[in-house]
Formats: structure tokens, C-alpha cells, sequence
């Protein structure tokens, strides 16, 4: 027996922990976290152990590519080779781009990092399209754009782990990110105070020193309520402030309209709770926030997280050894692409992303995603506005994990060409015209920088793909070739040969050999503290901006303020506030639901529901609910699930189900999904677009179980690998 074990990296979620391939006779027989990967530490969960397995060898997986036979969502297809296929999307692309121009086309990824998303986008511009669909709408997208706006997007890492006190806004680490949950855990054994703002009580919270139930939506209010604490008590860090801040006057002033008394009619929490945790955080060094995804897909999503960005800059924990660290670069590495000069396209073609005259900070040419707005991007497949867009190549499941499901599935259908890119058939992949077999986890190799080490991450090609399995990347090289060859070429944006040759790229400059992060997984970057002493910040002001200079020159609010939240607007009728979002460890987004293991940490899509909630709606354990929001969408069936971590007027779910094994080309979605029930704004973010879609008013009604066995008579509980085709 030749047994092995293999330093890599996991993605099968953001967080990418380090990880040990265990290998006998070129067969993988387990997968374990990496104790020496200076991020994760020896972190690891439940997804990373089972999933690439999962993935790699899943009997309903294909591997070959598909040609669309029969109606969208019919289910007929032709196997074809991968010749055939890039000849046929080529001229497909080729008959769009001129009979409608290159803005026709447009690519999405679930985020704008790693090798699969850059492939996408580059495929892109180098078409001549500036048009590029992320998810990170919904999840980090706020909070890269207030870092944009601020000048400071301090990473908490494993800084945690060294703070004496930790604020935690907006996410439950034990949820979501086990390297959080574990260098957390270490500080409170170390006797650091916890402060945890969130309207469920979590695991995280039920840890918590101090447990803020904020009303969702609130949390601005409370983060300016806070800020007006610690500057009307003289409780900020004077020097570093003066030195190092910008807008200090303005921020009070607005901060004003916040004392403890209105803070607490707005958010449910006791004044006299507010002062104390505010000077706790403000006098107790060094103190680290964590910002998490529910305090992005909020209509004010932008200005609750500079008010909380202000109040982290307020107290001095910036860059310093346990506090929020900046961002640390490793010297020559070349992976990021999006402001690069060599793989734009000029800039009256980027004036033109869909979304960037209403949202120039997120759509427009100075922005620093440069990504679409999701939502204007299905108006003009539907309706030609701005200008047609036609033809959709697609690296995620968009049906499963898109606001107004409906709406996405309408407007695929009206595509002249939809290509997607996965590894099994989804609600997304049914509508396709041509399906492209891509690789697991376990075929890919990739690179990237890890901020929460700092290091320079790696995951390898543990094994060959299955079938005619290709990487993003290969993908997108063989369809530019063929898109070459006629001509539709129309920048230089993509020049790699091979996935090999785009590593080489990346690492060139680095003096860090491929033979290096094979044998360790990982590089760690070298780095200090207080960065910002050398340059200042990355604002006009080169300091930490509470009054945002280029939030004014666009004619927004250049302050944080608090916005009264979607469900305000609830009626009699929808007398709940509904909160989606909630993470499970076993999932990520919308995969993973046809793994056997991952249905038996989690087998339905549930309504978390307080019991005297419950009680009064007539719903008892296990019981299945329909749910409908106030915007009047098509309901939603969840299952309920009775917990007391939750206020009676407050219900929660997660996002992202199908039901594989279900058959029609929705595979459930349209009955089980929560974004049958949620609008995709408005209203939005007034700086990113981003939709409120975390917090809605709703209204629960209990099915009646002869529905429930009609609807879901396919469903059935795992015994071994759960087929598509079932």
C-alpha cells in the first residue's frame, strides 16, 4: 500500500481552510484539516471532509458535454464532444454579438475570486463586454464597497483570537465560519468579553457577555447610537483619530440624532444596555469586530456597515495586534484583475455595465467590483433596457440562489443562448442550452491570497477529472480559442494557454515556486502592524473617511444614517418579520443538497419558528407552512422547525434548496425555495443596489398534509447518494 498525505486548501465554502488529502493507492480515503495552515489552524467542517468526496464521485454527476434537444426545461439532450461545443456556442456568440453587439453578452459567477470567477469575467472583456453577474450582491458586497468608501476593511482573522474584547454584528460564526467560531472560542477561554448583536439567539449569542437583540434592520441605529456614546463621553481614541480620521465633527453630529433613549425605541434594546456595551468596546483594548452577511442584503446595507466600520476606527483598533488588521499584501503576487490596466477594457465600454448610471460604486468604471446589478440585468433580457442582453454564460446556480425565483427562471427563457457551467444537473443547468461538464474540488488546482493568515494560498489537483471533466478555466481558454479563430476577439484580456500558465502568471513575480505550495499547501505572508503609517488609507483623504468625499461627489448621503427597514410596511395580515439567510454548516448556497450526508445533518428547508408563535398559528413539530411576503409573491413551503431562539414575531430560514431527486426542471424549487417568496427590490441600497431581502414582512399558514404528500411525493430521506434523475 502506497499511503500519502497531500497539503491543500478547501473552497467549498469563502472561509477555505487548509486541508490534508489522505491518499492510499491513488485513492482518497479522508480528508482532515491542516494544523500548520496559518489561517484555519487545524480548523475544518463538516462540508470539507465530505463534500469534494461527495462531489468527485456522485453517480448522478455528468461528465460529458450536452446539447439541449427539446424545450427549455424538457429534459432531452444530446451528448456531444467538446469540439462540437465550443464550435456551436462560438457561433452562437458570434450571431448574437452582431446582430445585437458585445454588451448582448453577459457571464455570472457566484463572486468575483478564485480562478473560475476571473475566467468568466476576462471571457467577458475579452468579447468586449463589460458585463459580469456576481452573487456578492446579497453577501459582501456592501461591505467591499463601504471598505471602498472608508478606507478601512479591516479583516478580523486570527487576530480574534488575541482581542480582549470581540463584537460581532450580523453573523453567527458557529454557523458559518468554523475558523471564526474556533479563534472566538480561544478568546473567551482567555477571558476576553463577547458582545454579539443579533435577533436570534445563536450559538453564538448564547455564548455572548452581552446579547443585543436587535430588531432586524435596527443595526445602524444602534452602531450611531454607540458612536454617540463614545464621543459625547470622550471615550475615542483621541490620537488616532485626529491623525488618522476624517469627518470626525459631521459623524457627531449625526451620531446626535441617536442617543441611547431613541436608539432604544428603534432597535429593542435598553438604553442603559447601549451605553454599557459601547463604553466596554470603547475602553477595553484591543477589541476586534466581526461584520458578517446580514448586514448586507439590506436596503441599507452600505451605511449600516461604515457606522460600524466608524465606531471599530472611533476606538483605535485598527491594524494593530488584536484588532481589525488591514489587508496584507504579498509582494508581487498578481490576482487581482479587476483594476488591473491589462485586463480592462477601455473605459467608455466599462461606462456602460448595466446598473453603473444609477450605482456608479458598485456598476461603474471607479467602482471596485465592477460587477452588474443582478436585478437590471433581468429587466433587459425581459425587456431590452438599457439595451437587449441576449446570451448568459453561467457559472452558478442563479435559479436556486436569486431573489424572485420566477422572475430569473422568465427571464432565462428568453435568452437566445444560456451555456452553464456545472458538475450536476441544477434548476439552472435544466434551462441551458448547452450544458459543460466541470471539475470537482479534488481536479483543481488554484491559487490565491488568504487575508485571515495572512498567506498565499493553494489547492491541488489531487486527481484527474472524471470524464471529459474541464477546470472554469479550461473551459473558457477552449471557448476563446474557437471565438478567436472567427474573429469576435476584441481585447487581449485572456492570455493564457493553460491553467498551468495562468498560476505561472500569478506566482511570476512572487519568488514563490509551485514545487513550495505543493509541498506545504500554503506561504505565508510576512507582516506588521499599523500599515497605514506608511501610506495612509486608500481614500482621497489617505485617511479613514466617516464623511465620504466620494459619497459626495455622486450626490448620496455621505454619512451613515439608520433607514426604516422592508418589513415596516408590513399590514395586520403580515404580522411577522421574516429573516432569511441563516447558515448551516452543511450547505453552501444552494449545493450539496443531493449528498447524502448533508441531508442528514439537514433534510427539509425549514421556518424557524418561536413556540408560542406556533401555538397561535396552530402549528405544532414538523408540521409543513406555507409562507408569503407582503410584496404578494408566490408563497413558499418550509418545514417548521419550533426553537426559543427566536422572538415571537420573527421566523428564519436559509436559502438556496431544490430537491434533486424531485422531478420537472425546477426540481422543487418553485414549491421549497425561499426566493419564490422574496422580492428582488426594490427597495435598494442606494449605493450598491443590493435588495432588501433579509428582512420582509410575512405571514405563516400551516398546510394541510394532503398538499404536503401531493407536492412532495418524490422527497425522500437519503439511504445512500441522492440521484437528480430519480
Amino acid at each position: 500500500m502506497v499511503a500519502k498525505v497531500i497539503p491543500s486548501t478547501c473552497s467549498e465554502c469563502s472561509v477555505r481552510c487548509g486541508s490534508l488529502i489522505h491518499v492510499e493507492d491513488d485513492r482518497v480515503v479522508k480528508i482532515t484539516g491542516n494544523r500548520a495552515h496559518p489561517g484555519s489552524e487545524g480548523a475544518f467542517c463538516i462540508k470539507g471532509v465530505n463534500a469534494p468526496l461527495s462531489d468527485r464521485d456522485h453517480p448522478a454527476r455528468i461528465t460529458y458535454p450536452m446539447r439541449r434537444v427539446g424545450e427549455r426545461g424538457e429534459g432531452r439532450w444530446k451528448r456531444i464532444s467538446w469540439e462540437e461545443a465550443f464550435d456551436e456556442i462560438a457561433d452562437g456568440l458570434g450571431e448574437i454579438k452582431r446582430a445585437y453587439g458585445a454588451l448582448s453578452i453577459a457571464g455570472t459567477a457566484p463572486n468575483h475570486l478564485g480562478s473560475r470567477a476571473i475566467a468568466v469575467r476576462l471571457l467577458m472583456r475579452s468579447l468586449g463586454s463589460p458585463n459580469f453577474l456576481i452573487n456578492q450582491d446579497l453577501c459582501h458586497g456592501c461591505r467591499y464597497t463601504a471598505t471602498m468608501l472608508t478606507g478601512f476593511g479591516g479583516q478580523a482573522g486570527s487576530e480574534l483570537k488575541k482581542a480582549r474584547v470581540i463584537l460581532v454584528v450580523g453573523e453567527s460564526p458557529s454557523e458559518s465560519d468554523i475558523v471564526k467560531w474556533m479563534h472566538i472560542k480561544a478568546a473567551k477561554a482567555r477571558g476576553a468579553k463577547l458582545i454579539v448583536l443579533d435577533p436570534r439567539r445563536s450559538q453564538s449569542a448564547r455564548l455572548a457577555d452581552h446579547w443585543l437583540a436587535v430588531k432586524p434592520g435596527a443595526d445602524a441605529a444602534l452602531a450611531l447610537s454607540m458612536i454617540h456614546v463614545v464621543l459625547s463621553e470622550g471615550l475615542c481614541d483621541r490620537e488616532f483619530v485626529e491623525q488618522w480620521c476624517a469627518g470626525t465633527d459631521e459623524l457627531r453630529e449625526r451620531a446626535a440624532k441617536y442617543p441611547p433613549d431613541t436608539a432604544a425605541q428603534l432597535t429593542g434594546i435598553p438604553a442603559e444596555t447601549i451605553i454599557e456595551t459601547a463604553r466596554l468596546f470603547a475602553t477595553v483594548k484591543p477589541g476586534c469586530l466581526v461584520l458578517g452577511h446580514g448586514v448586507d442584503a439590506q436596503a441599507n446595507g452600505v451605511g449600516t456597515i461604515i457606522a460600524f466600520q466608524s465606531l471599530l476606527a472611533l476606538t483605535g483598533n485598527v491594524d494593530r495586534e488584536g484588532t481589525n488588521r488591514l489587508p496584507k499584501k504579498m509582494p508581487g503576487w498578481r490576482g487581482e484583475f479587476n483594476d488591473d490596466p491589462r485586463f480592462r477594457v477601455p473605459r467608455e465600454i466599462e461606462e456602460k455595465i448595466i446598473g453603473g448610471g444609477m450605482y456608479p460604486l458598485w456598476s461603474g468604471p471607479d467602482s471596485s467590483l465592477k460587477s452588474c446589478h443582478n436585478p437590471a440585468v433581468l429587466r433587459a433580457i425581459r425587456t431590452g433596457d438599457p439595451y437587449p442582453v441576449r446570451a448568459l454564460y453561467v457559472a452558478n446556480n442563479i435559479v436556486c440562489t436569486y431573489p424572485d425565483l420566477q422572475d430569473t427562471v422568465a427571464a432565462l427563457k428568453k435568452l437566445d443562448l444560456l451555456v452553464v457551467l456545472s458538475d450536476q444537473m441544477t434548476p439552472t443547468a435544466e434551462l441551458a442550452d448547452f450544458f459543460l461538464p466541470r471539475t470537482t474540488l479534488l481536479e483543481e488546482e488554484d491559487v490565491f491570497i488568504d487575508p485571515s493568515g495572512p498567506c498565499l494560498s493553494y489547492t491541488q489537483r489531487i486527481l484527474a477529472p472524471r470524464g471529459e471533466a474541464k477546470t472554469g478555466l479550461e473551459i473558457a481558454i477552449g471557448l476563446r480559442d474557437c471565438l478567436r479563430k472567427r474573429g469576435l476577439i476584441d481585447f487581449d484580456v485572456f492570455p493564457w494557454a493553460s491553467e498551468r500558465d495562468f498560476i505561472a502568471y500569478q506566482l511570476k513575480e512572487t519568488g514563490i515556486s509551485l514545487e513550495e505550495l505543493r509541498a506545504r499547501g500554503f506561504h505565508e505572508i510576512p507582516f506588521g502592524y499599523e500599515d497605514y503609517r506608511k501610506n495612509g488609507f486608500k481614500t482621497p483623504s489617505r485617511k479613514i473617511e466617516f464623511f465620504s468625499s466620494r459619497l459626495a461627489e455622486i450626490g448620496q448621503d455621505p454619512l451613515p444614517d439608520y433607514k426604516a427597514p422592508l418589513y415596516a410596511q408590513g399590514t395586520d395580515e403580515f404580522d411577522l418579520i421574516l429573516l432569511t439567510g441563516i447558515r448551516s454548516m452543511a450547505y453552501h448556497h444552494s449545493r450539496f443538497r443531493n449528498h447524502s450526508w448533508a441531508r442528514r445533518v439537514q433534510d427539509a428547508p425549514e421556518l424557524r419558528i418561536n413556540p408560542k408563535t406556533a401555538l397561535r398559528l396552530n402549528i405544532v413539530k414538523h408540521d409543513w407552512v406555507w409562507v408569503q411576503t407582503h410584496k404578494q409573491l408566490q408563497r413558499v413551503l418550509l418545514k417548521a422547525r419550533l426553537t426559543d431562539e427566536l422572538p415571537e414575531n420573527i421566523v428564519a430560514t436559509g436559502m438556496g434548496w431544490w430537491y434533486p431527486e424531485m422531478s420537472g426542471p425546477d426540481h422543487g424549487a418553485s414549491i421549497c425555495n425561499i426566493d419564490v417568496a422574496v422580492p428582488y427590490g426594490p427597495p435598494w441600497d442606494p449605493i450598491t443596489g443590493s435588495a432588501e431581502a433579509r428582512n420582509t414582512a410575512c405571514k405563516v399558514v400551516r398546510a394541510e398534509p394532503s398538499e404536503v404528500d401531493e407536492l412532495l411525493m418524490q422527497v425522500r430521506r437519503p439511504k445512500s447518494e441522492i440521484s437528480a434523475t430519480a
